[in-house]
Formats: C-alpha cells, structure tokens, sequence
C-alpha cells in the first residue's frame, strides 16, 4: 500500500468509525486498496486510488439506496446535489496548496498566495489555473510573472529532505502523521502571510484530509478567521495561484539537486526513482540519501 494511501486512511478510518462504519475486510487492487465496511446488515466498498498525477481518489461502489453511502459520503467530504457548496464572496483572502508529497525525490513545498479581487483579472489573463492542466513551461512563464508582479502576496515553505526527515521522525515520535506535518505547513505559511497585516477575510485550503487538519490548526492561530478547506481547491484563483507557484518551485528544486549532484532524480515513487535512488546509493553511499529523498517511503527499504 502507499504511503499516501496509508497516511490517508490514519484520518479517514477514525472518522467512518464515529459514523458507525466499522472497516470489516481490505484488499490490494490495482493503484490502491478496496475496503468494505459494515453496520449491522448492510455493507458498502470503497476503493482508494493513488497516483502521482492525481494524488488521492476515491470510488464508493454502491448504488444511491444503499443506507450507509449517506454516511459514507459525510466522512469523505463528498458534496451531494442537496448540499449547499461552500462559496465566499471575499474581497481579498489567501489561498495555499502543497506538491511534492508524492515524490520521493525532493522537497515538499507548501504556498500561500493572497489575492484582492480587484486583480482577478490580470491572474486570468496571465493564464492562472489548476497547474495540474499546465505544460512546464506554462506553469514556469505564469510563476515567474506572479513573482514579479505579487512577490509580497506570495509565500512558500520548501521543505528540503534533510529536514523532512527531521520534522516526519518528530511527528511520527509523537504518533502523528504526514498529514499533521502537511496541516503545520499550511498554518505556518498562511500565518507567516496574515502577519503581513494584509487582512484577508478569509483563507481557502486545497484539502489533503478528511479531517480537515489545516482548518483546525489555523483556526487555533486566528479564530476568527473564516477558513474553507475542501477537496479540488484549484478551483479557487488564489489556491491555483499557489500551486503553480509551488509547482515551480519543485521544478527548481529538483533542477537544483541535479546540478549539484550530477544525476537525474526523477519525479515520483517508480521502478524509475528507485533505480535512480540505487544510482544515488552507490555514488554517494546511503547514510547521504536523506540529502534527496523522503527516508519514509518502502523505495529507501528497497535499496541494497
């Protein structure tokens, strides 16, 4: 099972137990895992997928009558058609996003950026949108202009390996987990943006757990503070703003580890990162691969 998958379910199965969901089989299936759960009589199945591109999803295999999908649904933070979509009519609020967490290779990168809707416009013209629907070169040109023209609404926490590894070996000391690192970043990053004095009314995170942990650690920060954290938070101008920001930096990041290192690390946990993670190994020697990598991942207990 992946480590995404993994850190995904350490939310999302507390949560299916406070709806009376109790987890009664798993199987491995192709990119994830399938889970049944029960209550009482009844049963549903839910597949979780993981992929470099797309990151986490999930498929219920249930038609609309079964009784449990309902409760199913509320855990996942599935919006249904009677659902009122959270929306904001903000004139100035800071969207983050991270990247990265997936790779195996490389930093993990968190980014704030703060919009005033008065430039919505020139963030339209200059071609923001969800980075995962840009070429390279697009989400460099767009980055780059962003920079030079909103530097001071920008905000980005690159986590370079060796301290990843610091910080995921503390967290994990104290029983937490990735998505408790991810929901510090996003708090340090949105704070580090807010005492800038300016004055968002509101935050959106693109959302990494069902939990919402982001949303509560901020909100111990700033309580007042509206915060919208959902799933598909590219949506939202200012949290594409951030990934495209975060995206770049990522490229950056690896462009950086390969000049320096002489080798290609590619992107991703593949039978293509852990050759390139043996090349490594053999190179430098393996007490050196936290320099690159995420220590964490199966890939590091691969390696000879």
């Amino acid at each position: 099972m992946h480590k995404a998958i993994q850190a995904y379910l350490a939310d999302l199965l507390p949560l299916c137990g406070r709806e009376g969901l109790q987890l009664s089989s798993e199987k491995d299936i192709a990119y994830g895992v399938q889970l049944e759960f029960s209550a009482g009589k009844d049963t549903i199945l839910l597949n979780v997928y993981y992929s470099e591109k797309k990151g986490i999803s999930t498929v219920i295999g249930a038609k609309n009558g079964n009784p449990l999908k309902p409760a199913l649904e509320k855990c996942l933070g599935v919006r249904t058609v009677d659902e009122i979509i959270p929306q904001h009519d903000w004139q100035s609020w800071i969207g983050s996003d991270e990247t990265g967490k997936g790779d195996y290779f490389g930093p993990l990168i968190v980014c704030g950026f703060y919009l005033e809707l008065k430039d919505k416009d020139r963030l339209l013209k200059l071609g923001v949108c969800d980075s995962k629907k840009l070429k390279k070169t697009q989400i460099d040109s767009i980055a780059k202009q962003l920079y030079h023209d909103f530097a001071p609404n920008i905000e980005c926490l690159v986590l370079k390996p060796k301290k990843y590894n610091e910080l995921y070996a503390s967290f994990a000391s104290q029983g937490k987990n990735l998505n408790d690192l991810l929901a510090w970043c996003h708090s340090k990053v949105l704070d580090n943006l807010i005492k800038r004095n300016l004055n968002p009314d509101g935050v959106f995170i693109d959302q990494f757990s069902p939990s919402r942990k982001a949303s509560q650690m901020l909100r111990k920060l700033h309580p007042d503070l509206p915060v919208i954290e959902r799933p598909d938070g590219e949506q939202d101008l200012a949290v594409a703003a951030a990934s495209i920001v975060a995206r770049y930096q990522l490229v950056q990041a690896f462009q950086s580890m390969h000049r320096f290192y002489k080798l290609k690390f590619p992107m991703g946990a593949s039978k293509t990162v852990l050759q390139a993670a043996q090349e490594f190994v053999d190179g430098y020697a393996k007490d050196r691969l936290g320099e690159v990598a995420k220590l964490h991942f199966k890939t590091t207990k691969e390696l000879k």
